[in-house]
């Protein structure tokens, strides 16, 4: 039978009125064959999934705050709920040690983290993000698009796609503070709005997207010092088109891939994922592969293996399953689910 050895992942979708499920759990089989096994509608945009180290919670986006779920019977079940007051949260994520839970909101320009225990959440800390960059629209003010937890465990960087530029707050003893300054650094190209970055398994670097103008850099990054220069910036379109202040071609995901040599990257319009492989030591990145993707604007994508991969289709509302070669750094298309609204996310 092809579902005995079943993936379990979670989709995040955007929702309206018509279409309320924010999560749908699907089957996903070796072979690349796909199936709904339950929805979600007690939960709003969930546009971004993370779930705790011990695997025992998961945490979500809700449009203006957060909600934790625990699985009991091959179900989710809501254990909180916090509302944040802000306008759009966008990205969620769990430290080392599952204490704490970041979040970023876009349209606010804010970013803050909330302490977890047992799936209840307590002790909100925000961090306001204020001024503007050049690239406008998009960029008329502050909009944090990520924060993620920093290697060594003691603080979490937010990345804000309106400032073209990367912050980071520690933690003192664990704790977040308001009015604590974040050490903020610059990725150098004016307008490019950096969306998400992902950091290498060495901790000496971080790979940082730009949604607005396609680019991909490398940036050093240690405990004492932070974020502290580019090391190498590449284009993500085949066009080499990358720096136009439009919405035809918006990169969107990063991820590193199983074998930790190769970073991958997401492009919407241009509606493909790329492979870069990347030197440990030096930063340096080139270029490996890219595949089209049928169907439009891939939001994210996950590696469920080091050979099957899962990307959400947000425009075309599609989930393709691809097979992964990790020793030509290629992929292939296996299977496809359609019928979703807004697909955005995905979480094993």
């Amino acid at each position: 039978m092809p579902w005995m050895l079943a993936i379990l992942v979670y989709i995040g979708c955007s929702t309206d009125a018509k279409h309320p499920d924010g999560i749908v759990a699907i089957d996903v089989a070796e072979s690349g064959a796909m199936r709904v096994v339950e929805k979600y509608s007690t939960i709003s945009n969930a546009i971004y999934l993370a779930r705790s180290p011990d695997g025992k919670y998961i945490y979500s986006c809700d449009s203006v705050g957060l909600v934790a779920f625990s699985e009991k019977g091959g179900r989710l079940v809501e254990t909180d709920r916090l509302n944040l007051s802000l306008r759009c949260v966008c990205h969620v994520s769990v430290s080392a040690d599952g204490k704490k839970v970041f979040f970023a909101d876009y349209a606010a320009g804010k970013a803050g983290s909330v302490d977890v225990a047992d799936g209840k959440f307590s002790n909100c800390v925000l961090h306001a993000h204020s001024g503007s960059g050049p690239n406008k629209p998009r960029q008329n003010s502050a909009h944090c698009h990520q924060a993620l937890p920093t290697p060594d465990g003691k603080g979490y960087a937010v990345v804000d796609l309106g400032l073209d530029s990367l912050f980071e707050y520690r933690l003192e003893n664990g704790c977040d503070d308001s009015s604590a300054k974040a050490r903020k650094f610059y990725i150098g190209i004016p307008g490019a709005g950096p969306r998400h970055l992902v950091f290498h398994p060495n901790a000496k670097m971080a790979f940082v997207l730009s949604e607005l103008y396609s680019k991909l850099q490398s940036v050093a990054w240690s405990s004492e010092r932070g974020f502290e220069k580019v090391l190498c910036s590449v284009n993500t379109l085949a066009t080499g088109d990358n720096g136009r202040p439009d919405d035809r071609d918006l990169a969107a995901a990063v991820r590193m891939a199983p074998c930790n040599k190769r970073v991958v990257i997401s492009n919407r319009g241009e509606n493909s994922l790329v492979v870069f492989d990347c030197c440990a030591e030096t930063g340096r990145l080139k270029f490996k592969s890219r595949f089209y993707l049928p169907g439009s604007w891939p939001r994210d994508f996950l590696f469920l293996s080091e050979t099957l991969a899962l990307v959400t289709m947000e425009r075309s509302g599609e989930v393709h399953a691809l097979s992964y070669d990790p020793a030509a750094g290629k992929f292939k298309l296996l299977g496809s689910l359609d019928g979703l609204f807004r697909p955005v996310a995905a979480l094993r």
